[in-house]
């Protein structure tokens, strides 16, 4: 049995569903021993009951705060501005979507404290995370994307410009945000300019696309055990909306069976969908388990890779679950957490030199 402290919540725009994760996430580790360490809206780090309902967050007073002990592989529970009792953390689970964990901050944070972590390295979080980024990083890869352009506060009164050649209707997103906040479909420029500016107030830089008017949603996740990239099944998300809302992703339920949605999809396009998130997956370098999400245009037959999720709603249980029980599932992810630490814990991290002690290897600055 292992010390799994799961990481929630944090300062970000999806700080609600980061809860509902985390709650989840417990069953997936039941066979050991699980703290919460809950980040509220200002990053104050808590530790919190496992008995916690998602509900339970809004409505009670946080007492138990912590911090956490870089180097010494543990928590410091806080009682009068001291150090009471310390936690040891054999393994840490990101469990925060959006800015402050998805980003690669909870990454640093499990960096800094030398364990295990399920979930992916800094630089590819960062990759996925900003959708301009993710985008560039697919395109250098030969992967399809639907066309687009970035805007800022500086560029967008040149809207008119920038959107030359490109065919409305047109998708307005905020480059770091997730779970379809902020975003907008534009069916010309004076929506488009409503659009940038109303995303303009959650992200610095927004991104244009040009939108599918007939297409298929599909997602696909991935993870790594003994020591290759698994993928899952190919999912197809029900909405009653142009665009896949916030309320369609966590709130409403569909009548409409998954194997119903599965069938929508040809075994050709479901293997391609599968190849491309295995390769994403290995060549970007992504840890845990991440889950890409997909756009197939149902006029021209063509498939693009619309995002990447480095740390998706419930951790995708759900597209895995056909294959996996809930413990095992969670048993998996430690292990690879575990096997991703001790590569890295092979490697050198130290290079004697005499530059502090003014010893010959050092450069003297003349005066």
């Amino acid at each position: 049995m292992k010390n799994v402290v799961i990481i929630y919540g944090a300062k970000s725009c999806e700080h609600d569903i980061s809860i509902i994760t985390a709650c989840l996430a417990r069953g997936y580790f039941a066979n050991h021993c699980v703290y919460g360490v809950y980040l509220d809206k200002d990053n104050v780090a808590y530790l919190i009951p496992n008995d916690y309902t998602p509900a339970a967050h809004v409505k009670e007073i946080f007492k138990n705060k912590v911090v956490f002990l870089t180097g010494e592989r543990a928590l410091g529970i806080m009682r009068r501005n001291r150090i009471c009792k310390k936690i040891n953390i054999d393994v840490a689970v990101n469990c925060c979507h959006g800015a402050h964990g998805e980003d690669g901050t909870a990454a640093a944070i499990c960096g800094l404290l030398n364990v295990p972590f399920v979930g992916s390295d800094i630089t590819s979080s960062a990759i996925a995370m900003d959708k301009i980024l993710t985008k560039r990083v697919l395109q250098s890869l030969d992967m399809p994307v639907v066309n687009g352009f970035e805007a800022d506060v500086q560029t967008a009164e040149q809207l008119e410009e920038l959107s030359k050649g490109y065919k409305y209707p047109l998708i307005v997103k905020p480059n770091t945000l997730g779970s379809s906040i902020g975003v907008e479909l534009c069916r010309n420029l004076d929506e488009l300019t409503e659009g940038v500016y109303r995303a303009l107030k959650y992200d610095g830089r927004v991104l244009v696309e040009e939108a599918l008017t007939d297409f298929t949603e599909l997602n696909c996740a991935a993870m790594r055990t003994d020591n290759a990239a698994v993928v899952s099944r190919v999912d197809v998300p029900v909405t009653a909306n142009d665009l896949l809302t916030f309320e369609d992703k966590y709130i409403e339920s569909s009548a409409e069976s998954a194997e119903n949605n599965v069938n929508k999809i040809s075994r050709l396009v479901s293997e391609q969908v599968q190849a491309l998130t295995r390769s994403i997956y290995e060549k970007l370098g992504y840890g845990g388990v991440i889950r890409v999400d997909y756009l197939y245009d149902n006029v021209t037959d063509k498939l693009y890779v619309n995002e990447i999720n480095s740390i998706p709603g419930s951790l995708a249980y759900g597209l895995f679950s056909d294959r996996y029980a809930i413990s095992q599932y969670g048993d998996m992810l430690i292990k690879q957490a575990e096997e991703d630490y001790a590569k890295t814990a092979m490697l050198t991290t130290t290079f004697n030199s005499s530059v502090l002690s003014g010893g010959t290897g050092a450069k003297r600055r003349k005066r």
